[in-house]
């Protein structure tokens, strides 16, 4: 795809999006962010389709359509998706620009991230079941393994971090799926864009101590962005945010852990070790990749007696319909068996 320079006529940046897209018609707008807005799509009348109709389709904001870097981080963003291909992480159908809008179809995913149904639990006084949470987490790391293992076109590892994992993007689907979206700051070493020294991406509460002082961050910089969402969906409380940021990012430094079972003593103590580890502030004493803390994680709730899985997950998110609906909460998670 060819990429426009940056321009200085600032009248294209008022443009409204229009009613098409390439070979997709717009719908309604199901999702905002700071360089892209998701709309709803669907393949035109006139178009051929060999699979589904709908379609989320994500497409750079008017404002930043001349500006060349922030082009540039969205086609990164497209490459990096074209290129994940697993089950827990979101598929790629194509990309585009048309008339200067650039956009990217992707598979349209129904339920809702992690974040929203931790924010229901909170209003109805109900937490996370264990050994959902680490069955969450484990299909987490299975998607971010994959793409921290991902080669560029020479074969050589891409060293690709996500640098945004959090609650908000990890997304629960009413069949029970659990996928790893929103690759935008994703750092890896073949991108267009490279992020310049000491300039830190991501949600500042879920930054891991090394990016904090500057650092370079590698994949366990994504194990301590998720192992503060496992603890912070645990105990129904935030780990690092406080009510500024410069406490925020002094918080983080000083990266002080309580343990979990302060707040939720119905945590086994495996899932809490577990926790606690992937939280260390030293990396090399974090674990070393996704797969090993995915495969503890699974371990965890194996040992909790559970055959916990994608239905299990579909249920949750159908509780939290019934809650919207003036239903019942579930109430207080039930203890798990005693771990060893």
């Amino acid at each position: 795809m060819k990429r426009k320079s940056s321009s200085p006529n600032a009248v294209k940046a008022q443009r409204r999006y229009p009613s098409a897209l390439g070979r997709f018609e717009l719908g309604a707008k199901i999702a905002d962010g700071g360089m892209a807005e998701v709309f709803l799509a669907r393949l035109s009348m006139n178009q051929k389709s060999t699979g589904s109709l709908f379609f989320a389709l994500k497409v750079l904001r008017p404002e930043l359509m001349v500006d060349t870097q922030y082009i540039n981080m969205f086609l990164d963003e497209a490459d990096l998706h074209r290129r994940l291909l697993h089950p827990n992480t979101v598929h790629l159908f194509e990309t585009g620009e048309d008339r200067g809008f650039y956009y990217i179809a992707m598979e349209l995913l129904c339920g809702g991230s992690l974040l929203d149904v931790w924010e229901d639990c909170q209003r109805h006084g109900a937490r996370m079941q264990p050994d959902i949470l680490a069955y969450i987490g484990a299909r987490v790391c299975d998607g971010l393994h994959h793409a921290h293992e991902l080669l560029d076109d020479n074969g050589r590892p891409r060293k690709l971090v996500h640098r945004d994992v959090n609650p908000s993007n990890i997304f629960l689907t009413f069949d029970g799926r659990v996928k790893v979206i929103d690759f935008g700051f994703a750092k890896a070493e073949d991108r267009i864009t490279q992020t310049a020294h000491g300039v830190v991406k991501g949600k500042l509460a879920y930054l891991s101590p090394e990016q904090i002082d500057g650092q370079s961050p590698d994949r366990r910089a994504d194990i301590f962005a998720l192992g503060t969402s496992l603890w912070e969906v645990a105990t129904d409380r935030r780990l690092f945010r406080q009510e500024n940021d410069v406490d925020t990012v002094r918080a983080i430094h000083a990266c002080v852990i309580p343990d979990p079972r302060e707040f939720a003593p119905y945590l086994p103590t495996d899932v809490t070790k577990v926790i606690l580890r992937a939280l260390e502030r030293e990396p090399k004493k974090r674990y070393a990749t996704a797969s090993d803390l995915a495969r503890e994680l699974d371990r965890c709730v194996s040992k909790m007696g559970f055959n916990t899985g994608p239905g299990n997950i579909a249920q949750l998110l159908y509780d939290v319909c019934e809650w919207g609906r003036g239903e019942s909460p579930l109430g207080t998670p039930t203890p798990a068996p005693a771990a060893t």
